[in-house]
């Protein structure tokens, strides 16, 4: 480092962040909210800043140069990678060229929002719009590309290579972005000839028009802002934690899109992308079997020991027939409800629950509930018609399940979520079978969107 540039106290540090944390947290209420679930942490081995869904790391030398409206820009790229949740979907990938991938995804839709950015951040408007996933592809393919020189600019030769990439993957996820500097500390590697550079494969326009760099030997180090992995993507093995990582994130994610709009200040583009990372990438049919699978999947006897260890001595419980006590279905019958998406939805319910023994109880409402039913295996394939109309109220529904003395294993709801009057989060799982597109997330449980692929 430069000596002209020595390491500020860490106090200082602090107090610059905290500054752009506060300024987040008036102008951009969405961001800024994710921002106050991080703690602040020194770290000045890092660049600047990095982030791991649970700390929010930070040179102070970094920290304490750069002028407040980049370092608010620089927090917002932190937080943006956790909003898309970059930090939990890198699933192996190489992490250089994964943030590199996730920051082309980032900046773009930074500069829309009209942020300012520190000075040397990665940005190429070819892959505006694309998911990290698919321009992790398409730069991992250019990484091969050979050069043709002479026949075509390094631009076409980007694009086309990019092309041929497109073919790519789901969603976003994290670990420590490649360096966009103009300047290095020491010598480059050697790459075998006609073979890019990881820089070059990138396809990295480094931008320094806005915010302010620090300098090193006279060059600007580039903007890095690293996301790693979160503490739960850690270990491949742990699922459960993985899972429970994702649904915390979307539960913050959905609480701060809500906190936006009420303020009224999250551009819609920008609103629209983080809802669309957060819809499920599965078939909607398997997500709902999978869900009722994991509703039921804890019941064992110890009556019919295991026999798989019985040769050994081993007595182990055995698995029962799987076994849902009861399942609440709630059919939303306000005036926006699709009916041939409800009859498609309970063919396809009643498919699942005839592989289980289960009791199905059904809530037709929409500002109170007007008509329950209850359906058991013989009763099945349901045939259901809605009763009722006009607006919706979910309330009313926790309200009869306990007013009814009813203990559902789960509570699955039909609805077009057109509705902000939820109660309050229930003990039993939640899942929403949402028969709308671009409907607002709810507060809790999961969400299938009625369409072929899940989205």
């Amino acid at each position: 480092m430069d000596a002209r540039i020595s390491p500020l106290p860490d106090n200082a540090a602090r107090k610059a962040l905290t500054r752009a944390r506060a300024n987040l947290v008036a102008e951009h209420p969405f961001f800024g909210a994710l921002a106050l679930r991080l703690r602040f942490r020194q770290d000045p081995a890092c660049a600047d800043l990095w982030t791991d869904g649970k700390t929010l790391a930070f040179n102070p030398a970094f920290a304490s140069a750069i002028p407040d409206d980049a370092l608010a820009g620089a927090l917002a790229h932190e937080v943006l990678h956790l909003a898309l949740g970059h930090h939990l979907r890198r699933r192996g990938r190489d992490d250089k060229l994964w943030n590199r991938a996730c920051d082309f995804a980032v900046n773009q839709l930074l500069l829309d929002s009209g942020f300012v950015l520190p000075q040397g951040f990665a940005h190429d408007p070819a892959y505006a719009g694309r998911h990290a996933e698919e321009i992790y592809a398409a730069l991992a393919a250019l990484q091969d590309q050979p050069l043709n020189k002479g026949a075509r600019s390094s631009r076409a030769a980007r694009e086309a290579s990019a092309a041929e990439g497109a073919g790519a993957a789901p969603l976003d996820g994290g670990t420590r972005k490649a360096e966009t500097g103009t300047a290095r500390s020491g010598p480059e590697a050697k790459q075998p000839e006609g073979k890019k550079t990881l820089e070059e494969a990138a396809g990295s326009k480094i931008t320094n028009k806005r915010g302010t760099g620090r300098k090193e030997n006279g060059g600007v180090i580039s903007f890095i802002g690293e996301v790693r992995d979160h503490p739960a993507a850690r270990d491949p093995r742990d699922d459960a934690a993985h899972k429970e990582a994702e649904q915390e994130l979307d539960i913050a994610v959905t609480q701060s899109l809500q906190r936006a709009a009420h303020m009224g200040s999250l551009p819609a583009g920008l609103a629209r992308r983080i809802r669309r990372a957060w819809r499920p990438t599965l078939d909607w049919r398997a997500l709902l079997r999978q869900f009722l699978e994991e509703c039921a999947r804890s019941d064992y006897t110890w009556t019919s020991p295991n026999r798989r260890y019985l040769y050994q001595d081993i007595y182990l419980p055995s698995r029962r027939e799987a076994c849902l006590e009861c399942v609440v279905l709630a059919v939303d019958c306000s005036g926006s409800v699709d009916e041939p998406s409800l009859a498609m939805f309970c063919s396809e319910l009643s498919g699942v629950l005839e592989a289980f023994d289960a009791t199905l109880t059904v809530l037709f409402h929409d500002t109170k509930v007007h008509k329950s039913l209850t359906l058991t295996r013989m009763d099945l394939p349901a045939r259901l018609e809605p009763v009722g109309g006009g607006g919706t109220d979910y309330r009313t529904v926790c309200r009869h399940i306990e007013e009814s003395g009813l203990r559902p294993a789960c509570l699955i709801w039909f609805t077009d979520l057109e509705c902000t009057r939820y109660p309050e989060k229930p003990e039993y799982p939640v899942l929403w079978a949402c028969s709308a597109a671009g409907a607002q997330p709810p507060p809790f449980g999961r969400v299938v969107h009625l369409s072929g692929n899940g989205e």
